[in-house]
C-alpha cells in the first residue's frame, strides 16, 4: 500500500504541472495530503458512512470538484461496489478542493487541521 501511495503522489507531482498553467502541489502539500489520507481510509473505501475513497469524499463534493459518478455512490456500504477512482485522481481532486477552500484543509475538519500544522 505504501508503494501505491508514494507512486500516486509522485505521479501526481509530475502530472499536474503539465495539465495546466498553474504548477502542481508543493512537496509540503503532498506531505499533508499523505497525512490526511492515512487518517481517512483505503483508496477503495465504501464503508456506508456517506464518504468514499482515500480522502473520504462525499459524493456531492466529489462531483463538485469534477469527479465522475462512481457506482459506489449508489451502493453505500456495499463491499461489492468499492470506490474505483485511481489514487492519482483522488489526490488531484483533493488538491482542487484544497485550492477551492482557500488553500486550507477545512473540508477535512479536525483531520485536516491536525495534518496542516
Amino acid at each position: 500500500m505504501r508503494a501505491v501511495l508514494v507512486t500516486g503522489f509522485a505521479a501526481l507531482a509530475f502530472a499536474l504541472p503539465a495539465a495546466g498553467a498553474e504548477s502542481g502541489p508543493s512537496a509540503e502539500w503532498l506531505v499533508q495530503a499523505r497525512c490526511v489520507h492515512l487518517k481517512e481510509g483505503a483508496w477503495t473505501a465504501n464503508t456506508g458512512n456517506g464518504y468514499f475513497g482515500g480522502f473520504q469524499f462525499a459524493a456531492q463534493t466529489w462531483k463538485r470538484v469534477g469527479g465522475k459518478r462512481d457506482d459506489s455512490f449508489a451502493y453505500p456500504g456495499d463491499k461489492a461496489h468499492p470506490f474505483t477512482a485511481s489514487v492519482q485522481e483522488q489526490t488531484y481532486r483533493a488538491w482542487l478542493l484544497w485550492k477551492h477552500d482557500g488553500r486550507t484543509w477545512r473540508s477535512w475538519g479536525a483531520v485536516g487541521a491536525s495534518c496542516s500544522s
